[in-house]
């Protein structure tokens, strides 16, 4: 399985893992919201039903505003039963990650449907969570894939932040 590569800055790197849409956030973003929501509903269009999202917050990153979080749930609501699987996975410790965990936790109860959902410690624990819920054609999607893509996302985004620096 292959990266497709979209969105990579300083707030954000995205992607696609066959069906599974990868998020990795170290800001907040109007801009970058927009960007899932569209590569979301991109994503239901091009594969159908049974998309999954992985989201990895990296320690520090600041919690989103309403706005924000009212455009990242957007889609749940629009496409009822699309998603098959959603993961985030908070790498911070204390407080940082009991903030995330519980906005996290907000955000899909916004939802108004259901979607299988799991806060993680890690990106292995995410990834093994949607490998059960996220198809990848008619085979499971690889929990090395998803833990390889995040890799490979977050090697661009420390690319870009040196070259801009």
């Amino acid at each position: 399985m292959t990266l497709e590569v979209g969105l990579v800055n300083e707030i954000c790197a995205m992607g696609w893992v066959d069906r599974l849409y990868i998020a990795v956030w170290r800001g907040n973003g109007a801009t970058e919201a927009h960007t899932f929501y569209r590569e979301m509903k991109a994503g239901i269009a091009r594969f159908g039903w049974g998309i999954g999202h992985l989201a990895v917050i990296e320690p520090g990153t600041p919690l989103p505003p309403p706005d924000i979080r009212k455009i990242i749930v957007q889609v749940f609501d629009e496409v009822p039963g699309a998603v098959g699987g959603v993961s985030v996975a908070c790498e911070g410790q204390g407080f940082f990650g009991s903030a995330v965990r519980s906005v996290a936790t907000g955000l899909m109860m916004l939802a108004k449907t259901p979607v299988p959902f799991r806060l993680s410690g890690s990106v292995v624990d995410s990834a093994e969570f949607l490998s059960t819920r996220v198809a990848a054609g008619a085979t499971p999607l690889e929990p090395a894939a998803v833990v390889s893509a995040v890799q490979e996302l977050r090697h661009r985004m420390r690319t870009r932040h040196a070259k801009s620096a």
